[in-house]
């Protein structure tokens, strides 16, 4: 070792140390409720809950992808109590109802006498989630502080925007009203900003509404505030509204003009998004030779690796009831093929023993529940995979 030039001997004890962090990730205490609010009141911290349940995809994805990682563990191991608990098991069960977790991942920090100090939720980015840490050390982004302050008339828009996303976790109505003050009031000559790039993001819906139309138009002008992805991701996400909208009014003179947005884009993301938005509506407007022509396709195309877009069309298709019959094979093939990419997770085995009840597959759908059944892991999911096996052993 004392060969080893100094620089590189720093090198490798510094990425030593963030690989064993990263390995080791947020380290998440196993003690119950009470003993962490008395460990949370010994260290003068915040007791953070990470609220999951077995079956969650986000909550697994938060577990390997932003968990682990260094600046993470970090900051949480030094300034929370960490614990997280199964909301359908033991002390989740009590904790779920006391809090009013609702869905999952739920992220929950509390003090030590058992208040609920803030919250928030739901797949983020790292950065995402180390801002969610800031905001819960910081007792001026307390739901009660920022309550009070707007009360007092505090409306600039920075305020606002911060009001709006601790109640986007906590009070859906009120964050509703003051999404509606922040579109309605933000000056036109500051959206070209970071914050008018942080109200559009927050705010903008289709391109009908003001700050949509206003990022539609000037999209190339927000590239300067955004993250990598972010400006393509909004504009997806705002055009695939509009399009889901015009399916339910039944506008498909509009939907016509507009879902070549999505065929002819050259990111493949979007592309294969537009393949579910399209299935839907040949679903919806019973064209279902144009819906299998679409997903045959798409089975050896774009969505030949999608697990997940697979099994989701297979099973908005598959189980319509009468006079979809037509489609039942392709979305057959759509199942098989997503659980031949994803065999362990419970979404795609049920699907397939679902469409194998319909299709009167007896054994390869028992094969597929009996598999989706270990994987459930809770009681609720275990009851309905239950009644589904039940139904394939009486074909």
């Amino acid at each position: 070792m004392k060969n080893i030039p100094g620089k590189i001997l720093l090198f490798c004890c510094m990425t030593f140390a963030g690989t064993a962090v990263a390995q080791h990730g947020i380290r998440f205490d196993t003690l119950s409720f009470t003993s962490l609010k008395a460990k949370a009141a010994q260290e003068n911290k915040l007791i953070f809950i990470d609220c999951y349940t077995t079956w969650c995809a986000p909550c697994k994805w938060m577990d390997n992808n932003v968990f682990t990682l260094p600046a993470v563990a970090e900051q949480y191991n030094k300034y929370f109590i960490n614990a997280r608990f199964d909301m359908e098991k033991g002390e989740g069960i009590a904790l779920r109802k006391e809090y009013n977790v609702g869905s999952f991942p739920t992220y929950l920090f509390i003090d030590s006498k058992g208040k609920l100090v803030y919250r928030s939720g739901s797949r983020m980015s790292a950065e995402e989630f180390i801002a969610v840490g800031e905001n819960a050390n910081n007792p001026a982004k307390s739901m009660a502080a920022m309550q009070q302050q707007y009360d007092k008339g505090k409306r600039d828009m920075q305020f606002l925007l911060d009001y709006y996303d601790v109640l986007q976790d906590n009070d859906r109505g009120k964050a509703e009203q003051i999404g509606q003050e922040i579109v309605k009031k933000f000056p036109e000559q500051q959206l070209n900003s970071a914050l008018g790039w942080k109200a559009v993001r927050a705010l903008a819906r289709t391109e009908k509404d003001r700050l949509g139309a206003y990022f539609m138009q000037h999209q190339d002008a927000f590239r300067a505030y955004a993250r990598a992805g972010e400006i393509d991701t909004l504009a997806t996400r705002m055009m695939t509204a509009l399009l889901y909208g015009y399916i339910r009014e039944g506008k498909n003179a509009e939907f016509a003009k507009r879902i070549d947005y999505f065929r002819s884009s050259p990111m493949e993301a979007r592309r294969r998004e537009g393949v579910l938005i399209e299935s839907e509506y040949y679903l919806r407007n019973n064209k279902y030779a144009d819906f299998n022509k679409l997903c045959n396709n798409a089975l050896t195309g774009l969505l030949k690796d999608d697990a997940d877009k697979l099994s989701f069309i297979a099973r908005r298709a598959g189980f319509r009831g009468d006079g979809t019959a037509e489609v039942l094979p392709v979305c057959y093939a759509m199942a098989k093929r997503a659980v031949e990419l994803q065999p362990e997770e419970y979404s795609t085995q049920s699907t397939l023993a679902q469409l194998c009840l319909v299709m009167k597959k007896k054994s390869e759908g028992l094969e597929a529940a009996q598999k989706a059944y270990a994987l459930a892991g809770t009681t609720k999911i275990e009851g309905i995979v239950k009644k589904l096996i039940g139904q394939l052993e009486g074909l």
